[in-house]
């Protein structure tokens, strides 16, 4: 190892959760055993106990088990007075011995020798979803000039109402305002017994501030006979760009007659460059058809046609369509959904398509906007061969967005307000990547995994595979130390240096999630701060940015792979 200038690498799997059962010696006598999460809490046992523990837990995502020990006795122990130990963990293997011949598979993994004096950094990493990028371009919920007024994302009934047509199944109902400027709310509400009642948001609209009311109209068209108040309470954040600073008033550009507008959206990222091997990029354009007769100067007309223009054109192009979703805000706050959207997902979201658009005509001071979620589905096999060509997507796709001018002065031309409500961050922890670690190491120990599906099968391989959930997520925690050793013939001097990995299987993370290895990691903190060594890192997650409007499921074949996977 003294050759390499980065540190070898070793994996534990420390999925198991906590034991209180009995476990059997060599000597037949049956002993308790107990664990916290995956660490081995009982002194006094040796390592093939972590073999039974693993038998016992009997789910292969969380059958991982490690221990501390101590290199003279090779017993168990909770570290403690800076004292040495090496971890151990359970095997991933079933059988002992492949043939008559090769043997050891279920030998407990096990790390060197560690002198806390010699450790040089211990740290925690989270696991995270990742963040699509979601980008506003014009007047939406999210670019409105004040921050306090915006989309309602809460609100209550104050006046209950009476005379509403019953109706059990969740329908969409229309607002009036009756106080504030707000427009374009509509309620998720089923009715019982004439009364309303509000179970979500379809459109959150634009232009509400807190205690705002709006009266419920009938879902169908019937006028009941007390019309119940909603009152709001809670308005979606708004927000200018952080680099351009862009948003507010702003953002309400008005569209001439006779002009054609166009917007250039660039997409960058991993998924763009193995798709097209370069970036993709499109520019559209809006032409907003011909001024009224006897028109002296052009005249504002509806924004919302020429971003129905605009979202036509992206969802019609194979170059950039495959990478994001639009929604647009038109000018009275009303959500519209792409066409071909399915009908049950529309009553999920609660709006319709913008091809059933019928326009107002202009609006004084009432502007558009286009929401664009950036979405990509890769095209990926089930199994992979784990060949070096072998791929698995990480990378979220960025979107880019400005309107241009070709036949003005650049200098002087004001183009429409672009505004990133969420920045496409990455996943941290996948399965996948907590499998190739695993690969990886157990390759070290010459345990390869072969790429021949029934060379896997005889040698055991698949256990590597099905012990890690490629779904799903982990949590992860990092040792780093080194072994000094005396100086050899040659006159170097060898300082290897050993990063032990642990994982922690976190599930999908949609619901409360245990850590497995919490402590473990608070006795390896004890240990280390008892000889003044160094102290915990903790990487955690970037706030998870979840913007207030339901995207309908994207369904997308993806690109074309350009390498095996």
């Amino acid at each position: 190892m003294a050759y390499f200038n980065h540190a070898f690498k070793k994996t534990f799997l420390a999925t198991g959760r906590s034991l209180d059962t009995d476990v059997r010696l060599l000597n037949n006598s049956v002993v308790p055993a107990k664990t916290d999460g995956a660490l081995l809490t009982t002194s006094g046992l040796p390592t093939y106990v972590l073999n039974q523990l693993r038998d016992q837990a009997g789910d292969s995502y969380t059958s991982g088990y490690i221990g501390f020990f101590d290199p003279r006795t090779n017993l168990s122990i909770t570290p403690e007075n800076c004292c040495n130990l090496y971890i151990a963990g359970s095997a991933i293997y079933a059988n002992d011995k492949i043939g008559p011949f090769h043997g050891g598979y279920v030998e407990t993994n096990k790390s060197k020798m560690i002198n806390p004096k010699y450790v040089s950094r211990f740290y925690t990493v989270d696991p995270c979803a990742p963040s699509n990028e979601v980008v506003h371009v014009g007047s939406t919920y999210y670019t409105l000039d004040t921050v306090d007024k915006g989309g309602v994302n809460g609100g209550t009934i104050t006046t209950p109402g009476v005379g509403y047509s019953n109706t059990a199944t969740q329908v969409v109902a229309t607002t009036v305002t009756t106080s504030g400027t707000g427009t374009g709310l509509t309620l998720f509400i089923t009715v019982a017994a004439g009364v309303p009642t509000v179970v979500g948001i379809a459109s959150l609209g634009k232009g509400y501030e807190v205690g705002d009311t709006v009266t419920i109209t009938d879902w169908d068209g019937a006028t009941p006979g007390t019309l119940a108040v909603y009152t709001i309470d809670g308005v979606a954040a708004t927000g200018v760009d952080p680099i351009t600073g862009s948003g507010g008033a702003a953002c309400c550009k008005p569209f001439l007659c006779g002009e054609t507008y166009s917007l250039r959206i660039d997409v960058k990222g991993s998924p763009a460059l193995r798709y097209l091997n370069h970036n993709a990029y499109l520019t559209v354009d809006a032409y907003t058809g011909c001024c009224p007769d006897g028109a002296i100067a052009p005249v504002p007309v509806d924004s919302t046609e020429v971003f129905i223009k605009w979202a036509n054109a992206i969802i019609g192009s194979p170059i950039i369509s495959p990478f994001m979703q639009v929604v647009i805000q038109d000018q009275t706050g009303l959500l519209w959904y792409a066409p071909g959207t399915s009908a049950d997902d529309l009553a999920i979201v609660g709006g319709n398509t913008w091809d059933n658009y019928v326009s107002p005509g202009y609006i004084e001071d009432a502007c558009a906007g286009m929401i664009l979620n950036g979405a990509y589905v890769d095209t990926k096999f089930g199994d992979c061969t784990f060949q070096i060509s072998d791929f698995y997507e990480k990378e979220p796709v960025k979107i880019y967005v400005s309107e241009v001018d070709y036949n003005g002065d650049p200098c002087t031309f004001d183009g429409i307000c672009v505004v990133h409500e969420c920045l496409a961050s990455q996943a941290n922890g996948l399965g996948e990547t907590a499998l190739r670690d695993l690969q990886l190491s157990e390759a070290y120990r010459q345990n390869f995994l072969s790429s021949d599906f029934r060379i896997r099968e005889i040698t055991q391989g698949n256990q590597i595979v099905n012990s890690i959930d490629r779904s799903g997520f982990y949590f992860r925690s990092y040792l780093q130390h080194n072994v000094p050793r005396s100086y050899n013939p040659t006159g170097t001097f060898d300082n290897d240096q050993y990063l032990l990995e642990f994982l922690a299987y976190a599930g999908d993370l949609s619901g409360l999630v245990v850590n497995s290895l919490y402590q473990f990691n608070n006795d390896i903190d004890r240990w280390l701060d008892g000889c003044g060594v160094c102290e915990i890192e903790s990487f955690r997650c970037e706030t998870f940015c979840i913007p207030p409007i339901q995207f309908p499921p994207y369904v997308s074949g993806g690109a074309p792979a350009l390498a095996p996977r």
